[in-house]
């Protein structure tokens, strides 16, 4: 059962405007309380409806938990219901594109959550290197969401998997309109003041358009909803970064005062515009011919394209000191933040020397996903009341990750023009200046990158991605009432699940990153011969930051023209193996049952009510893909150009185990305004599905004795364990008799065990042959043991701890339009002794990925008769972020962020509102650290959004 609450107090309901508004200001509330007794009847309008309503809720929750409520399918003045949750107590949001998308609860990052969508498990899209279990929240349209819960103590009866908490989305129940015919009617036009800065559209628009009706006397509802987005993407972007280059190389002092100085591995000016299309379809019949019976269809689905275009310059291998000359160089707080570049032999391979090159990208992805569930209740002897649910959720994300690269060549033709020669430009440089943690300069020299007498297309590559998801569940939950002591109700239920996360993974390469030359070309997977090819009629000259350069119009059309229409589609390839080894699917097949019992006593004259109660959970996981097992102790395969290869097998493993976890809520009303509430509970999260893939590739090294190495790496091993973490939680809540309300909670967390990426390399030549053998790895004839490099659980689990506090005042007492004024806040303060390894651009421990240790949010409201307004402000500290890399990702340092948000509205007598909002009104940039505190890691922008727009409610 997915009530938070087993009583059945009321609230005063909002009108649609104030609950739309509700998402942006509401304190920690409680959820689904229906059909609540009034209070007293008094007249309130806009954002303090749904303050008191939040406030009631919260009175009368099982568990702890925070919510949002848009009303019945009335807007909420977000873009996505991620906006709106993430001014919730102790929720933060990942900004991508400018846009909130995943949810941080409590100091953990998306990893640990559970998302539903009423009451059901939802497939992912959200996947952009891998695939993923965590909801991407920008999928769900704000407009078709009803309701949205954060549930950061579970019961048994809710679905296993938020270690850090739960989300529960919910749509609207028809046959609770407010009339018989029910029309909501939403249109928002926007502007981007930053999208004309790179050569984006800077209008778009919000439709929403959504009904609800009652037929046969009220025993049939149906709703019915549709939302269209349509809005820039934009950004202007600068890092120290290039594919696989990240960071600053730390191994030579510059300014001779005996320590390393840290100098740029790569930089990157990039400029990116696109439009994001977003499409939402809702539609629900309910059917409940006698109050014993309801039969619910719910269908949800959403279309997200993204259109991600990008260019700029680029400039790599900065890394190989030994292959350049840095002259002009000054070093500040132990950084090279200037230097000059200067190129001493282009003809060098495989990225060992620096080159510059103008880019073009299109990292454009489409997320489809769809839901349908089928729910049948029966009440049958006044106390007993069955469920019967089944749903199937289907999520896809596809993105085509193409690049051409363009550099700058001396030419050498004959007498008819035929290329006979090439190398890249003699003589370039280039002089850089860092300016602190923002956007830095940069100078070229001998190098145009708008000449196309010199610029010639060096490398095009597309690594086409495409990730599925698939849940299918059954559940069976049943309730009996019973007045039996302290026990008011006994709950038990099962569900059966099988969820399959699959990849698809290619590539298609031509030509060298860094430039190519006669006799030297790093990749070549098509049937032409490799040489600089011509741009003509395919580019533009566009300016990034100040930085002309060529941008390619039709990426498409440019491929065809050099390739031939359709031969240049991703390809599995042996010599890119990892094409085959990131290909590959996990299945997950859970059994879980649950018994529970519904607290309502008194102990003393204090009335107590909760619940208490265990779930059971049986996993059985299996990943399916293709491994290297040696030279001859495979299969014969062929992949997509025509090489055969005994070297790799099909595996398919992995294990089974069950889970006990017990929960206890309690509830104790000191007084009518004073309440303490304690929470108990074991609780789980399957690991990323990433980390559980099967697959493995391998690499051959020189060890120092001279002989050759066998070292094989994984995407992951399906034996992780899940996470595991017992957790407490104790709040004390006080309600002022005028309305409003001061709360504080106190929770506690203790994980078991993290996953992390380790490198593993025995000293002795036996304990590595050992430790192959314990993994069943088949050594080839003539090689030794090497390196083992997979994804483990270590031994750096710990506490999770922290504070919320949250406050909501109205201010009823002031005269006139003062009356109108409102405040409400919350400030969230975690700490963790929680470690995970540092990587590449760290090295060292690093705090878990997700959490800050200062969170707050502050809303100022103000109703003024039919004129409502609300400000409010959001701030975070740095958190760590696991950034996507190629084939894999790194941890790196989000900056601490504010932003701020405003929204102004008008409601008419005849139904019509009018709205004006904007987000990110400091044009608040998106920062990261690359392991050099106050040095360039990466810079974005993305500018400030403004709405204005019209409702309309019959």
């Amino acid at each position: 059962m997915m009530s938070l609450s087993n009583k059945s107090k009321g609230a005063l309901r909002p009108t649609l405007l104030s609950a739309a508004i509700a998402a942006s200001v509401s304190a920690s509330v409680g959820v689904y309380a229906q059909e609540q007794e009034a209070l007293e009847e008094v007249t309130v309008t806009g954002i303090r409806t749904s303050v008191l309503d939040s406030l009631e809720a919260k009175r009368n929750a099982d568990v702890v938990a925070d919510v949002v409520d848009a009303g019945a399918l009335s807007s909420l003045p977000d873009q996505s219901i991620a906006d709106a949750l993430g001014r919730l107590p102790g929720v933060t949001t990942v900004r991508s594109n400018g846009q909130s998308s995943q949810l941080n609860i409590r100091g953990m990052n998306g990893d640990f959550l559970q998302t539903t969508l009423n009451g059901r498990e939802q497939a992912s899209t959200s996947g952009y290197t891998e695939s993923t279990r965590w909801i991407s929240f920008d999928q769900y349209p704000a407009e078709l969401i009803n309701q949205a819960a954060v549930y950061k103590s579970p019961k048994a009866s809710h679905i296993e998997g938020g270690v850090a908490g739960s989300v529960e989305l919910k749509t609207a129940n028809p046959l609770d309109a407010e009339k018989e015919h029910n029309f909501n009617a939403n249109v928002r036009m926007s502007f981007n003041d930053a999208a004309d800065e790179v050569g984006a559209d800077e209008f778009g628009q919000r439709v929403t358009l959504s009904y609800m009706g009652k037929f046969m006397d009220d025993k049939v509802g149906v709703a019915l909803g549709y939302s269209n987005l349509e809005q820039p993407n934009s950004f202007t972007k600068a890092r120290t970064g290039a594919d696989a280059q990240i960071g600053y190389e730390q191994g030579n002092d510059f300014d001779g005062d005996g320590s390393a100085d840290a100098l740029p591995r790569a930089f990157q000016w990039q400029s990116g515009n696109g439009t994001d299309t977003r499409n939402g379809y809702l539609a629900s019949v309910v059917f409940q011919p006698t109050d014993n019976f309801k039969a619910q269809l719910d269908y949800f689905r959403s279309e997200f394209e993204r259109v991600d275009t990008r260019h700029g310059i680029t400039v790599g291998g900065l890394g190989n000191m030994g292959s350049y000359t840095l002259s002009d160089t000054e070093v500040n707080g132990g950084v090279v933040t200037d230097g000059t570049v200067i190129i001493t032999d282009p003809k060098t391979i495989y990225d060992s020397s620096p080159w510059f090159e103008a880019r073009s990208e299109d990292q454009s992805t489409q997320a489809d996903s769809d839901s349908i569930g089928l729910n049948l209740e029966w009440s049958f002897g006044d106390r007993h009341t069955l469920m019967v649910d089944y749903s199937y959720s289907e999520g896809t994300k596809t993105r085509k990750d193409q690049i051409v690269s363009m550099h700058a060549y001396d030419l050498t033709t004959d007498a008819a023009g035929n290329l006979l020669a090439w190398e890249e430009a003699a003589g370039q440089s280039f002089t850089y200046s860092l300016n602190g943690d923002g956007i830095p300069s940069g100078v070229f020299s001998e190098v145009d990158f708008t000449d196309l007498d010199t610029m010639r297309l060096s490398r095009y590559e597309e690594y086409p991605h495409e990730y599925t998801d698939e849940v299918e569940a059954f559940k069976v939950d049943y309730k009996f009432d019973l007045e039996w002591g302290a026990i008011a109700s006994v709950e038990a239920g099962f569900r059966a699940s099988e969820r399959t996360f699959d990849s698809e993974r290619g590539a298609f390469l031509y030509g060298s990153r860094d430039g190519q030359f006669n006799d030297y070309c790093a990749d070549n997977l098509s049937s032409i011969d490799c040489m600089p090819q011509e741009l003509g009629g395919y580019v533009k000259v566009e300016s990034t930051n100040g930085l002309p350069q060529f941008v390619v119009t039709d990426m498409d059309a440019l491929a065809s023209s050099i390739f031939g229409a359709g031969n240049y589609e991703g390809k599995k390839v042996f010599s890119q193996d990892w094409t085959f080894v990131e290909s590959g699917a996990v299945t997950e097949e859970v059994l879980a049952y649950y018994l529970m019992a519904n607290i309502d006593t008194q102990l003393g004259n204090i009335p107590v009510t909760g619940n208490f109660g265990v779930r059971i959970v049986e996993t059985d996981v299996k990943s399916s893909g293709i491994q290297n097992v040696g030279a001859g102790n495979g299969i014969e395969i062929t992949d997509d150009v025509g090489v055969t290869s005994d070297s790799y097998d099909y595996v398919e493993y992995g294990p089974e185990y069950t889970d006990t976890l017990p929960s206890l809520n309690l509830n104790f009303e000191l007084t009518e305004q004073d309440y303490i509430r304690f929470a108990a509970a074991k609780v789980m999260g399957r690991p990323p599905v990433g980390q559980l893939k099967g697959g493995a590739g391998s690499w051959n090294s020189v060890n120092s004795d001279g002989a050759t190495e066998y070292n094989v790496w994984t995407k992951g091993s399906p034996y992780l364990d899940p996470f595991r973490a017992n957790q407490f939680d104790l709040a004390y809540e006080h309600y002022f008799e005028e309305g409003g309300a001061v709360t504080a909670a106190l929770f506690w967390k203790d994980i078991e065990s993290l996953v992390e990426k380790q490198y593993i390399y025995f000293d002795s030549q036996a304990e590595r042959t050992a430790m192959f053998e314990s993994l069943g790895i088949e050594i080839p004839v003539g090689l030794e043991a090497g390196a083992f490099e997979t994804f483990v659980n270590n031994d750096k689990g710990g506490y999770i701890r922290g504070i919320e506090l949250a406050g909501t005042q109205t201010f009823d007492q002031l005269p006139g339009i003062w009356a109108g004024l409102g405040l409400t806040a919350s400030y969230s303060y975690t700490e963790s002794e929680t470690e995970v390894s540092g990587g590449s651009l760290y090295g060292e421990n690093l705090p878990l990925p997700g959490l800050s240790k200062n969170v707050w949010s502050t809303t100022i409201f103000w109703d003024i008769g039919n004129f409502s307004s609300h400000l409010n402000v959001r701030y975070r500290d740095e958190f760590i972020l696991n950034m996507p890399v190629p084939g894999s990702s790194t941890p790196v340092e989000a900056q601490a962020y504010t932003t701020v948000d405003a929204q102004i509205s008008y409601a008419f007598d005849n139904g019509i509102d009018v709205i004006f909002s904007a987000n990110n009104l400091t044009d608040e940039a998106d920062v990261k650290s690359y392991g050099v505190d106050g040095a360039l890691g990466e810079y974005t922008e993305f500018g400030r959004q403004f709405y204005l727009g019209l409702n309309y409610s019959y």
